[in-house]
């Protein structure tokens, strides 16, 4: 109700109350003797009491909605402060535990602000695109953290070129090399651009003293002299590899063998590959793994060496050498 109401209808009130008033001295003129002006003076009295009613009604109701909007106000400012204390302990928790990571601070810092820098203006699919790989990043630490091993369903290449960029040690690998029935070597992977881009990081991590190391594993003796093969053997030598060859029935003595690179003795980087049905002699890598248990990452070292000490190694001109150091295939 607006002021101007409020006043018309307090001054309705007086006015009927000052009526009701006079007419009823009125009524008691010929009790009493009053006289108009004792009717006017009770008149006036009535209406005055009426008025002032309607003002000490309305300073109380004031008072009581002052009270309510005062109490909720200060309800309010404990809400705010608790919330404000509340963010200040999840903050302070919060640096401290990126103090405490293994993770430079300034990177941990340098992704909370960029993440605030998506704002709620960017549409819906670059919403989803950055919450799911924000998850995936959380997903991805968590397992590295809990240090057993971490999942993903298909052919990585973050994880390949961030591990070879990073090794400092030394690197051991194993890669099939897969004869096409009627179609001869496949080179595959290492024309990729990810193969390129993986070659590339080895070689400078040759350059700064890293011990690389591949077996290659070919279905048999006569794949192991393919020409086509040679090449690539020669790629991975002028990357400064060290380079050797294995027949698969020598490698299944151990029960089987998966692709796998182990960096630094530390982490161990295996796929799954899995024989599709329409090219038979071609492998599909299915599942990569990253193997972080220091126990099952010295089992594949050992296993490595095991594998190395039995494999071929490769001459000067790329071929590989048999066990009486003569090249295999034709002179």
């Amino acid at each position: 109700m607006t002021h101007g109401t409020t006043l018309r209808r307090k001054i309705g009130w007086t006015l009927l109350t000052g009526f009701v008033g006079f007419s009823g001295s009125e009524l008691l003129d010929n009790v009493l003797n009053v006289t108009v002006a004792e009717q006017l003076i009770i008149t006036f009295i009535i209406g005055g009491v009426t008025l002032l009613a309607q003002y000490l009604a309305d300073v109380e109701h004031r008072f009581d909605e002052s009270d309510r909007l005062h109490r909720e106000a200060i309800q309010d400012l404990r809400e705010m402060i608790r919330r404000g204390f509340q963010s200040v302990d999840e903050a302070t928790e919060l640096i401290a535990e990126i103090d405490r990571s293994a993770i430079h601070p300034d990177l941990l810092k340098q992704l909370i602000r960029r993440s605030s820098h998506l704002t709620s203006e960017a549409g819906p699919l670059v919403r989803a695109l950055a919450s799911s790989e924000t998850q995936r990043l959380a997903t991805t630490i968590q397992s590295l953290a809990d240090g057993h091993q971490l999942y993903y369903d298909g052919e990585d290449r973050e994880f390949l070129l961030a591990l070879a960029r990073g090794t400092s040690a030394s690197l051991y690998a194993t890669s099939w090399a897969v004869i096409k029935t009627n179609v001869g070597f496949e080179a595959g992977f290492w024309l990729s651009d990810l193969g390129a881009r993986y070659l590339d990081l080895q070689r400078t991590a040759t350059r700064r003293d890293v011990v690389a190391r591949r077996i290659f594993i070919v279905e048999s003796t006569t794949a192991a002299a393919d020409p086509e093969l040679i090449p690539i053997l020669g790629m991975q030598r002028n990357a400064g590899i060290e380079v050797r060859v294995l027949v698969a029935s020598d490698a299944a003595q151990d029960g089987g063998l998966s692709d796998y690179v182990i960096f630094d003795e530390q982490i161990c980087y295996e796929t799954t590959p899995v024989m599709r049905s329409e090219l038979p002699g071609s492998p599909w890598r299915l599942t990569t793994r990253l193997l972080l248990n220091e126990e099952t990452v010295r089992h594949r070292v050992q296993h490595f060496q095991e594998l190395w000490a039995r494999a071929l190694p490769v001459s000067e001109d790329g071929a590989p050498m048999a066990s009486g150091a003569e090249p295999l295939g034709p002179a």
